[in-house]
């Protein structure tokens, strides 16, 4: 009896990570069709899923938030893609350490979103010294 339970639970588990898997593939293609608000919205989705089916440092927390990062810093919502960087960043130090892989994808989303905000600031500013 226990072991059939336990089967179900593990076939139950191998299901979520298997969708999970395809949310993550269908957001790329999203981002990468240019389909922002789709992707947005897909990313919130799987941020909302995993806060609720996951413990506080899984890696798919930390995962998801990067993703509605990058999904929010295409939108130019630059203040939540930041929010969901810092936290996803967070996540990962607390998962990995400091000098691991990871955290150092996250430090280069951090620094992409801050390098467009500095290109629109030189760029707002060089038309507006040119009229």
């Amino acid at each position: 009896m226990f072991g059939a339970i336990k089967r179900r639970r593990i076939a139950k588990q191998e299901q979520e990570a298997a969708d999970w898997q395809a949310k993550n593939r269908e957001l790329v293609a999203l981002i990468q069709q240019r389909k922002i608000k789709e992707a947005v919205d897909l990313a919130g989705q799987m941020v909302d899923y995993v806060d609720r089916k996951y413990r506080k440092d899984a890696p798919e927390k930390a995962t998801a938030h990067n993703n509605l990062g990058m999904a929010l810093m295409l939108d130019r919502d630059y203040s939540l893609a930041e929010e969901c960087f810092q936290s996803a960043l967070a996540m990962r130090r607390r998962l990995f350490g400091d000098t691991h892989n990871e955290v150092a994808l996250i430090l280069l989303n951090l620094a992409r979103l801050y390098q467009i905000q500095a290109n629109e600031i030189m760029l707002e500013n060089r038309v507006e010294t040119q009229t």
